[in-house]
């Protein structure tokens, strides 16, 4: 089977390709029926896709394929449906094809790199952030955050979320460093005001590092551990940092513990105290924030405004921007036809959405 990838998929295209699947959840239509949703990607982007089955089929018929689906997830899959837009997405829509879900496809003829989604290089990320903890002056602390981060499961492998903000391999560390160097620019930018530079790294660094214990490897992906649910990934930071409180000094140590405590900002259980805390925070959030965003434009025409799925907030795509045609590593998400400019989201006023900005980080 010739591959076809994400990117080349356009609205109302016959589908009939292998795909890696994951984000598997048994879901109710409207019409109280049972269908599976799931994620869909390659190394071209991601996808979502809805297996409804075909006619005749039980819900005992449909649970049976989601079981498969769900212990088989980062596995490759033989997918046949149809691409179609829904509120501005592109998505696939699995009828009869699911027959072909009964279990992982071979894929011999090609090779991991063909289904693994990832826009960072980590060898890059790894030697900069490497830097920025060699660059601590203080010497306790910058054993802490040397042996935090090489020491963590899979910090510079780890997605930072799953269906938000760097939810690919590579994510997490992609995502702290972002933060790190935006939280150096606050520090640079703003005359007067007093940093302490080496704890800026360190929280910036660290505010995620719960994250190593919320992922787990599955196949090609990484999917979800019940920690990220149902602890969250500040509680979980707080107890691997535990390990590495004699590090440093008390201080030291309580002021770390406070940027990765309150790094949600308002919507998190402390507000930020510290300038580092704050400027960790902001930080945070436009790394998570601004990603999101460009993820929603790239399935935009120009000089449209459409409701983000991603960014959950109205996003505007200039008409003076290049294209962002199919070129191999963009979602694959096609421009929005004519009169799909808006989604049916209850939101078409403006106003702000009701969701938690923490939703962003997770």
């Amino acid at each position: 089977m010739e591959k076809e990838y994400i990117a080349s998929i356009l609205p109302n295209a016959v589908v009939d390709s292998l795909f890696v699947v994951d984000e598997v959840t048994l879901r109710n239509s409207s019409n109280k029926k049972s269908y599976i949703s799931c994620t869909l990607s390659d190394r071209t982007g991601r996808l979502p896709c809805k297996i409804w089955g075909g006619a005749g089929m039980t819900e005992s018929d449909i649970e049976g394929y989601y079981n498969t689906l769900s212990q088989s997830q980062g596995s490759i899959f033989r997918i046949a449906g149809r691409a179609a837009l829904y509120k501005g997405e592109l998505g696939i829509n699995v009828n009869d094809g699911i027959v072909y879900l009964g279990k992982p496809a071979d894929y011999s003829k090609l090779s991991d790199s063909d289904f693994i989604n990832s826009p960072v290089d980590i060898a890059v990320c790894k030697k900069q952030i490497l830097a920025l903890i060699e660059s601590i002056g203080d010497e306790g602390l910058r054993t802490l955050v040397s042996s935090a981060v090489t020491k963590a499961d899979g910090f510079f492998e780890k997605p930072a979320a799953k269906g938000r903000h760097h939810g690919y391999l590579g994510g997490l560390c992609e995502h702290s460093l972002e933060v790190a160097k935006t939280a150096l620019s606050i520090e640079e930018s703003l005359s007067g005001v007093r940093f302490r530079r080496d704890l800026l790294i360190a929280g910036a660094l660290l505010h995620d590092i719960g994250k190593c214990q919320s992922f787990e490897k599955k196949g090609l992906s990484y999917v979800p551990l019940p920690e990220y649910s149902l602890i969250g990934h500040t509680a979980t930071a707080m107890m691997y940092l535990s390990r590495y409180r004699t590090f440093t000094d008390e201080e030291t140590f309580r002021e770390l513990l406070h940027i990765v405590q309150s790094h949600h900002g308002e919507h998190g259980e402390t507000l930020p105290q510290t300038p580092e805390a704050w400027a960790v925070h902001f930080a945070d959030n436009i790394s998570a924030k601004i990603h999101e965003v460009d993820e929603d434009l790239k399935s935009v025409n120009p000089g449209e405004s459409v409701w983000g799925r991603k960014s959950d907030s109205f996003v505007y795509r200039s008409p003076l921007t290049q294209s962002d045609a199919a070129d191999g590593t963009g979602t694959g998400a096609t421009p929005l036809s004519k009169g799909n400019t808006e989604s049916s989201k209850g939101n078409s006023d403006g106003k702000k959405s009701q969701r938690s900005i923490t939703d962003s980080f997770r």
